[in-house]
């Protein structure tokens, strides 16, 4: 059910026309797993980042670096032509990457939960990922920092936060903000999910 969503949204998303200004070379699913893939192969540095300058400036160019300006330019426009399927869509991911062993033809994409890890603890730990978001907009930023929490969260259960990461300021900074935002639709969700953890 997950996959056949997931992939309903790329077959969507293949037949927009804005999607003619970026030069894929196939399906937009198969191109966003392959950047998943590249991403996941490179991540970026979560723990003592602080320790150099090179290595901060680093995080804060990573995506630049990994995928290149227009893949970023092509996500930024999928958030923006997409903002009402966007919450729904990172919602079915975010069960998508926590539900061990999902593999299906439709959506060959199953990364180790400790991969995704690095990337949420890159969003809620560095200066590099926390630089990146204060640039999206308020519900890209909100839905990237919840679901990095609830990723932080479930590595804490199964004893893989090998960074140590903290989230006990960052969610009741991020309820105060989802709070006082008029951009989620399944604002009273999240804040529930919040509170629960």
């Amino acid at each position: 059910m997950l996959a056949k969503q997931l992939h309903g949204f790329f077959r969507h998303v293949d037949q927009q026309d804005y999607l003619g200004q970026f030069s894929l070379k196939g399906p937009s699913q198969a191109h966003f797993i392959d950047l998943a893939d590249r991403l996941l192969a490179n991540p970026p540095v979560v723990s003592r980042e602080a320790d150099d300058l090179y290595t901060i400036l680093q995080n804060m160019a990573h995506f630049f670096r990994i995928i290149g300006k227009e893949n970023i330019q092509l996500i930024k426009t999928i958030l923006d032509r997409e903002k009402d399927k966007i919450e729904d869509v990172a919602g079915e991911l975010y069960l998508w990457l926590t539900i061990e062993g999902c593999q299906e033809e439709l959506m060959p994409f199953s990364p180790p939960l400790a991969k995704v890890y690095e990337y949420a603890g890159f969003f809620l730990n560095t200066m590099g990922g926390r630089s990146y978001l204060f640039r999206r907009d308020s519900r890209s930023r909100l839905l990237v920092n919840y679901y990095a929490i609830l990723i932080v969260d479930r590595a804490n259960i199964l004893g893989i936060n090998r960074h140590g990461i903290d989230i006990s300021q960052s969610i009741p900074q991020l309820i105060q903000e989802i709070e006082s935002s008029t951009q989620l639709i399944h604002k009273e969700n999240y804040l529930d999910r919040l509170k629960m953890i």
